[in-house]
């Protein structure tokens, strides 16, 4: 009987397809036997969803903070030109996302502010510009009701003269206690805490204020420039 030429040519490949086939489980079956590992082409998603800093000149800040054993997140991150372009970074954390500076300001709960330092900075320096920056954007009620704690501030960074490169400064009010706590490097109590619920808000117009530059508040906000 004639076979027709075009099923010999399918039988053919069929069984060259059969016979690959049968090698590529050989040489499975011979790397599993030996002990040899064989490649592993799964791609770890925890590894590629690990993103949890935000980058800002150089510096990573963590996406969560706890003060007061309350897990705050963070609100937004940039740089600030308190002294000079690119002197400082900073970021804001709170227990909820706020894009208004009035929500932020009104926020009951733990906050956090982060201030890092691009180049070395003047301690001296650092706190009139501070209470400079608090003096142009809070209201005259404002600072009445925190003299005592204006010069609290000022009296922060005078055990020394200067923060070197990349030194952390965080900005912590606490509501159990009523007040704002400023640490050096996460450990180092840089003064003792200021006390007052009104302080801290104030505090925070350094960056949220209304004669700030809107691309160091937009960052803090969250809001794309």
């Amino acid at each position: 009987m004639h076979t027709p030429r075009s099923f010999r040519i399918a039988a053919a490949a069929g069984s060259a397809l059969i016979v690959s086939a049968g090698l590529v489980l050989a040489n499975v079956a011979f790397a599993q036997s030996a002990g040899n590992k064989l490649p592993d082409t799964r791609i770890d998603a925890g590894k590629i969803a690990n993103i949890d800093t935000v980058t800002v000149e150089g510096f990573d800040f963590p996406l969560n903070a706890q003060v007061g054993g309350q897990r705050l997140v963070l609100n937004g991150a940039g740089g600030s030109n308190i002294l000079s372009v690119k002197a400082t970074a900073v970021a804001l954390y709170l227990p909820n996302k706020a894009s208004t500076p009035e929500s932020v300001f009104a926020m009951p709960g733990a906050k956090r502010i982060t201030l890092v330092a691009l180049r070395e900075l003047s301690a001296r320096d650092l706190s009139s510009a501070l209470i400079d920056r608090i003096r142009q954007n809070a209201t005259q009620q404002e600072i009445e009701s925190n003299v005592m704690q204006l010069a609290g501030l000022g009296g922060v960074f005078g055990t020394r003269r200067s923060l070197p490169k990349g030194s952390v400064v965080t900005i912590d009010y606490n509501p159990a206690t009523k007040s704002t706590e400023f640490r050096l490097n996460g450990t180092e109590r840089l003064a003792e805490p200021i006390a007052g619920e009104s302080f801290f808000p104030m505090m925070m117009k350094v960056w949220l204020g209304p004669k700030i530059r809107p691309a160091t508040r937009n960052a803090l906000l969250g809001i794309s420039s």
